[in-house]
C-alpha cells in the first residue's frame, strides 16, 4: 500500500462532500473541490477522510498518494491556508500593493505592474533595502505559481544577493571577482 495513500487526512473543522467522483471541502477560509481518478474512493470515516484504491497496479499505486497528498493540500487551503513568501533586496527597491496588483521598483528603468489573480491576497513587509512579499490563498498550485511568476521578474544573483529569492532558499554567495597579476 502506499505510504502516502494510506495516511489519514485529518478534517478539523472542514466539512466534506463525496458525489459522482468529487471531494468537495467547505471550511472557514473557503471552498474548494477535486475530482477523483477511476478507480480510487474517498470515505469519511469520524474526523478524517480515507483515499482507498481498487487494486495494486502501477497506476493505481501513483495515484493513490498524489489523489491523497491533492486532497489533503485542499483541506488544509480551507481550513488554514497556504502561503509563499519571497525576499526582495535591493538598494532602492520597493512595492506596493493595489487593489488588484502589486506596482514594484526593482531596479528596472520603469516600474513593474503584476495583476495579483483571484483567490490570492498579497502582503509587504518593507526593511531596510529590502522587502518581503507574504503570498496566501487557499489554492496552493495558484499560491506557488503566482511566487515562481515573480520570482522569474529578478533572480537573486549570487554576488550581491540582489533580486527576488524564496523565504527557505539557500543562496550561496560568490566571492567578488579578483584581478590575477
Amino acid at each position: 500500500m502506499s505510504r502516502i495513500g494510506r495516511l489519514p487526512i485529518p478534517l478539523d473543522g472542514v466539512e466534506v462532500k463525496i458525489a459522482k467522483g468529487i471531494v468537495s471541502v467547505k471550511g472557514k477560509r473557503g471552498e474548494g473541490s477535486y475530482p477523483l481518478p477511476e478507480g480510487i474512493t474517498a470515505k469519511v470515516e469520524g474526523a478524517f477522510l480515507h483515499v482507498g484504491r481498487a487494486d495494486d497496479s502501477q497506476d493505481q499505486r501513483r495515484l493513490h498518494g498524489v489523489t491523497r497528498a491533492e486532497v489533503n493540500n485542499r483541506v488544509l487551503g480551507v481550513s488554514k491556508g497556504h502561503s509563499r513568501t519571497l525576499i526582495v533586496q535591493g538598494k532602492g527597491y520597493s512595492a506596493e500593493v493595489k487593489p488588484k496588483a502589486i506596482d514594484m521598483q526593482i531596479g528596472f528603468s520603469h516600474r513593474v505592474v503584476a495583476a495579483i489573480p483571484d483567490g490570492l491576497t498579497v502582503e509587504v513587509k518593507p526593511g531596510q533595502n529590502t522587502f518581503s512579499l507574504i503570498i496566501t490563498g487557499n489554492d496552493k498550485h495558484l499560491v506557488g505559481a503566482f511566487a515562481s511568476t515573480l520570482y522569474k521578474l529578478r533572480k537573486v544573483e549570487p554576488y550581491n544577493l540582489i533580486g527576488f529569492r524564496y523565504s527557505d532558499q539557500q543562496v550561496k554567495r560568490k566571492a567578488a571577482k579578483s584581478v590575477v597579476t
